[in-house]
């Protein structure tokens, strides 16, 4: 196996195969039958959120995390369906002692930090009603290694591409195993986001 940290550092952005499927149905994405679907983001949060509240979520992040980058170029992951997240979580807990950055943290308004603390912290922005919540990126990629080891997952960037391709080129396969597609596009966008010390955001689009 590669090593991955090798991998994530050798390129930006990483060529992970892409579809313009909308997950769960095995069709066309079109503007008639698109549903929100989740992506994992490595960029800062005007990449992820309209621009009056990617302002007040970037001073939110800059005030209690300084070193936190922006990044020059941002990862987008492919799409995952968004059942994918609470399916994942709930296989971890099954997995895993203790997750609490994967299985402690919802699919909205979340990111991931570098140099965060491991604990999930829930942070009030300004003029908002719903809290930022902020976890640890290290602490995430050391639970979805774990993970990983246990379930017998891949964790080599080309292995998780070919992994990603099985599940995007084949419409049969589209709305299968839907717990391992989002760890797929997770790990992959954590170990870019870790390689450019720069935000992983869970954005729904």
């Amino acid at each position: 196996m590669l090593d991955d940290q090798k991998q994530t550092s050798d390129c930006w952005p990483l060529p992970v195969a892409s579809s313009n499927r909308a997950p769960g149905n095995g069709q066309l994405a079109t503007s008639d039958n698109l549903a929100p679907v989740l992506a994992f983001v490595a960029g800062g949060a005007a990449d992820v959120f309209p621009a009056d509240l990617a302002q007040a979520i970037a001073g939110v992040v800059r005030a209690r995390f300084a070193r936190a980058g922006e990044a020059e170029e941002t990862y987008r992951s492919d799409p995952v369906h968004p059942i994918g997240w609470s399916r994942l979580q709930t296989r971890v807990a099954r997995t895993l002692d203790a997750a609490p950055q994967l299985t402690g943290m919802d699919a909205y308004q979340s990111v991931y930090l570098p140099e965060a603390g491991d604990s999930v912290e829930r942070v009030t922005i300004p003029n908002v009603a719903d809290p930022l919540e902020i976890g640890s990126l290290d602490a995430l990629l050391a639970e979805l290694r774990a993970f990983a080891a246990k379930a017998s997952l891949p964790t080599d960037d080309v292995e998780l591409m070919q992994l990603a391709a099985h599940y995007l080129e084949d419409d049969a396969l589209i709305d299968q195993d839907l717990d391992v597609q989002t760890y797929v596009q997770l790990m992959l966008a954590a170990k870019q986001s870790a390689a450019h010390g720069v935000p992983l955001w869970i954005a729904v689009e």
